[in-house]
């Protein structure tokens, strides 16, 4: 029972670190009603780990043992990537998503407390904590549902000027090329700039074939709008309806993808 509780607390604690996260990143981005969702869940987590708490002190007689990362079970918190991402690519969709999969996750967990707990009264609590999990999960689902429709207008009523982003991403690189001091970062930016402007100029006489697909809004820092360019392409070439602009989008995330590594590994010197 001792090690039930240790895992509980783990999990209830990544749980509250991660949605502070996404609180943190949702205000980043400005949405501040997905902030306020995320910071809900923060609370309700952090009553579950005082909980956790009080029924280690009513079994063990003492607090929960505090495991070390590598104790604990992996895939307790799954973020699915979302720490690799630029914080501006993190849209309200893609973080519901996975806080959905998480709650569900601690749904199952709790329900199993709730059969094999040690007490009755332990039981009764984690059939509580259960349901509120699964409350969790309803709550986040019909955001996740909003953060669809609103993301799918969005693309309707603004379809993306990939010319325009290709140019941007230019102008941003030559200005990149004047800060470095190494004479190899300057001529890779200079480079890439180049690659970009011949990009943008190919769009503006022959667009990529729409519908395109439904993503966010571009950023506008040249790491997230780069990362954004090389996910539609991807998306572009395995959705575009013929073989033909599948074919050319595929070659346009090639490029992007290795000019998105570049501009990442210039960042680290």
């Amino acid at each position: 029972m001792d090690e039930l509780l240790a895992v509980a607390l783990g999990m209830e604690k990544e749980s509250a670190d991660r949605y502070a996260d996404l609180a943190r990143r949702m205000r980043t981005a400005k949405q501040w009603e997905l902030a306020k969702v995320f910071d809900r869940l923060v609370r309700e987590e952090t009553g579950h780990i005082d909980m956790v708490t009080r029924w280690s002190r009513q079994v063990a007689h003492k607090p929960p043992e505090i495991l070390q990362p590598e104790a604990m079970p992996h895939d307790v918190f799954d973020e699915e990537g979302i720490g690799l991402v630029s914080p501006e690519l993190v849209d309200a969709y893609r973080s519901l998503a996975t806080a959905v999969r998480n709650e569900e996750r601690a749904f199952a967990f709790w329900s199993y407390v709730a059969a094999h707990g040690a007490s009755p009264e332990i039981r009764k609590a984690a059939e509580q904590m259960a349901r509120e999990e699964l409350e969790h999960a309803k709550t986040l689902r019909r955001e996740r549902r909003k953060a669809f429709f609103k993301d799918r207008r969005s693309a309707i009523q603004k379809p993306y000027d990939l010319s325009g982003l290709e140019m941007e991403v230019c102008t941003r690189l030559e200005e990149y090329a004047g800060m470095q001091e190494i004479t190899d970062a300057k001529n890779k930016c200079r480079d890439l700039a180049v690659e970009a402007r011949r990009l943008s100029l190919d769009l503006a006489s022959d667009p990529l074939e729409a519908p395109s697909p439904v993503r966010s809004l571009p950023p506008r820092s040249l790491d997230a709008l780069c990362e954004w360019l090389a996910d539609y392409y991807i998306d572009a070439g395995e959705h575009l309806l013929s073989q033909a602009a599948r074919d050319r989008a595929q070659a346009l995330a090639t490029i992007a993808v290795t000019r998105l590594a570049i501009v990442r590994n210039l960042a680290t010197r």
